[in-house]
């Protein structure tokens, strides 16, 4: 009789244990699972960030240009900042702006799913110029 308690015992702690670990592991697998959805939208968003940088380097050649990235798929907002303190800016002249834009759709992600590969475990970065060196397009693979 207290050999069966005894087994009743042992099966019911191993069941709780077993219970318990797979109750864990699920919550786990859960919190992975967000974390890498986090760092999935975090590498889509280094992406635009970059393409960003590089159309306004080489198709504004560097410049600002407000109506042309008031057009852009982006739906940029631009808002210049008025300040009054201005030394915080490298010099008098500086204008400072802040530029929000709406989140990724399905057809800009899917533009930029072309820069993930593998290629992105080496070092690889490519620069087409014209004949005087001023930048056509550069390539680069996710971050």
């Amino acid at each position: 009789m207290i050999k069966i308690i005894k087994d009743n015992a042992v099966s019911v702690l191993l069941s709780v244990i077993v219970i318990t670990y797979l109750v864990w592991s699920q919550i786990k697998l859960y919190e992975y699972r967000e974390a890498l959805e986090v760092e999935k939208t975090r590498v889509y968003s280094i992406a635009d960030h970059l393409e960003l940088w590089k159309e306004i380097s080489i198709k504004h050649d560097g410049y600002l240009d407000l109506e042309k990235l008031g057009k852009d798929q982006r739906n940029i907002k631009i808002t210049k900042i008025e300040r009054r303190d201005r030394a915080s800016l490298a010099n008098d002249e500086s204008m400072f702006y802040v530029m929000f834009y709406d989140e990724l759709g399905k057809q800009r992600k899917s533009e930029l799913d072309r820069f993930f590969s593998d290629l992105v475990l080496g070092n690889y970065f490519y620069v087409i110029t014209d004949k005087s060196g001023k930048v056509k397009e550069m390539f680069w693979d996710k971050p």
